[in-house]
């Protein structure tokens, strides 16, 4: 019997000690809060614009927001609503003054933030590129390795003959016959370009496309004579080439 006053008694002060005890405050949301920024890609320009991100809760009014930016102990930008950056790694604090209930306030968040260039090309590096077009031999135009390391990835393509490309070019015109005369003009030029590279000893023609960087949806596309750097464009390039490119781009 004593035993089982005893359990009794135990029982009864857990059931109060769980009564008890209250349940934890849940914290009060607050009235701003500063998410922090995702890593950045650059784009085909060579940077990533970065603003400052963030929620609020209702009958918040946003006074200011503002980031400042440091770089191996240098400010580079202060007090800015946005900023365009390059690859590197910085150190942003971003500010959110407001006012809530009546009261002017604000609050601050410091984070580590990191830019990068995968295996993409910029603009910048498109124009980095040492091009031989006539394939002479007082200038050296840059090697397949050489792009590939200024370009930042490998590409990919196909290489081809001179003859074969010629071959395409004269299936082409016959295709197009009368139909299209203005075409078969760009096509005897573009004959001729091939034939005066094959004059100079180029023996083995490659294309090769190269991705760039960012949403544009933008390509750097090179050809190599020899293995040597005769031309080099984006995708806005192709829209000024001369008669004898967009032949040869036709034919291929």
């Amino acid at each position: 019997m004593r035993r089982t006053l005893l359990g009794l008694v135990a029982a009864v002060a857990v059931a109060a000690s769980t009564t008890l005890v209250a349940a934890p405050a849940q914290a009060a949301a607050k009235p701003v809060t500063i998410k922090t920024i995702s890593n950045k890609s650059i784009d085909w320009y060579g940077t990533a614009l970065v603003k400052p991100s963030f929620t609020k809760a209702k009958k918040v009014k946003v006074l200011k927001k503002a980031m400042t930016i440091h770089q191996g102990g240098k400010v580079l930008r202060k007090n800015r609503t946005a900023v365009k950056l390059k690859p590197g790694t910085y150190r942003v604090t971003t500010k959110v003054t407001y006012k809530y209930k009546g009261k002017k306030r604000a609050t601050v968040k410091k984070q580590r933030l990191v830019v990068k260039q995968g295996r993409c090309a910029t603009v910048q590096n498109l124009r980095s590129l040492k091009v031989d077009p006539a394939f002479s031999p007082d200038v050296i135009g840059d090697s397949i390795a050489n792009t590939a390391r200024k370009l930042h990835s490998r590409g990919s393509g196909e290489s081809y003959t001179p003859d074969k490309l010629i071959a395409q070019l004269e299936a082409l015109k016959v295709l197009l016959g009368d139909e299209m005369p203005e075409i078969v003009v760009l096509i005897d030029e573009a004959i001729a370009e091939v034939k005066a590279l094959q004059a100079k000893g180029v023996t083995v023609l490659e294309d090769r496309t190269y991705q760039g960087c960012g949403k544009q949806d933008i390509d750097v596309y090179a050809t190599f004579a020899n293995g040597e750097l005769i031309m080099a464009e984006d995708d806005s390039d192709l829209m000024m080439m001369s008669g004898a490119r967009a032949a040869l781009a036709a034919a291929r």
